[in-house]
């Protein structure tokens, strides 16, 4: 995992115990299979505090969340996993975390309205699955495959789930594949629902975008998108000042 330090190897259950912010946040992921990303580094990193009470939208092991509630010690929140053992996953990292008074896990599919309180939400945020089936090859291991390929979810149930959740003046985060730029922001304008910021990543300055972060917010709250300078990941072969400061990193 480029973005967690080990801090021991594979337990008898398969899993790994790592870190983030320099070891203020842990993260019990597995062994093999799903593992998080830099994405939810990059995301957090993007989404401006106070987050009030927030909803993580396939919240895997837990590693968005959690960088939410470091970051912003006011915070609370509720994930939604689909796949329940990533979900139990998350939860005991809540319990390691110490995050138990401010955060739940539920397995359950954010469309369960029993399961998801309706307008109940400030921010809702989301690394979704990214890849729309028929592009690029399914993973053998099932939890990639749906951690990353719209198999359970796609681009349009994610968002009708992300907007009934939201309060009415609440905010939409996410993280996503710059090819599908247009396809989000189409998506976003049926559900009544712009851009408020958006910032492009780059993988090195002046290479073309592979992903972007956005900010939406209903409509009638947007009067124009706010364009930041691209978000660079590497540079001098290693990660940016910036991306280091999102890791708990010195420069």
């Amino acid at each position: 995992m480029t973005d967690a330090d080990h801090a021991r190897g594979p337990e008898p259950d398969d899993v790994t115990h790592d870190t983030l912010l320099r070891g203020r946040v842990k993260l019990i992921q597995p062994a093999r299979g799903f593992r998080s990303s830099l994405d939810p580094v990059l995301l957090a990193g993007f989404i401006q505090a106070p987050y009030g009470h927030f909803l993580d939208i396939g919240c895997g092991t837990g590693a968005l969340s959690f960088l939410l509630l470091a970051r912003d010690s006011a915070a609370t929140g509720l994930g939604v996993e689909i796949q329940s053992r990533l979900a139990g996953l998350a939860a005991r990292s809540v319990r390691a975390n110490g995050f138990g008074a401010r955060f739940a896990v539920v397995a359950a599919d954010v469309r369960e309205a029993e399961r998801v309180p309706r307008a109940a939400f400030d921010l809702v945020a989301s690394n979704p699955p990214f890849r729309p089936l028929g592009k690029g090859v399914l993973p053998p291991q099932a939890e990639r495959s749906l951690a990353h390929h719209e198999v359970a979810l796609t681009l349009a149930e994610w968002l009708e789930g992300a907007q009934a959740a939201l309060r009415p003046e609440g905010r939409l985060a996410a993280i996503y594949p710059a090819d599908r730029f247009d396809e989000m922001r189409a998506a976003l304008a049926t559900r009544g629902l712009t851009m408020a910021r958006l910032r492009m990543v780059q993988a090195r300055a002046g290479a073309q975008a592979s992903r972007f972060c956005f900010e939406a917010r209903r409509s009638a709250l947007v009067a124009e998108t706010r364009t930041e300078a691209p978000l660079v990941v590497h540079e001098d072969g290693k990660y940016s000042a910036e991306v280091r400061a999102m890791l708990g990193e010195e420069s």
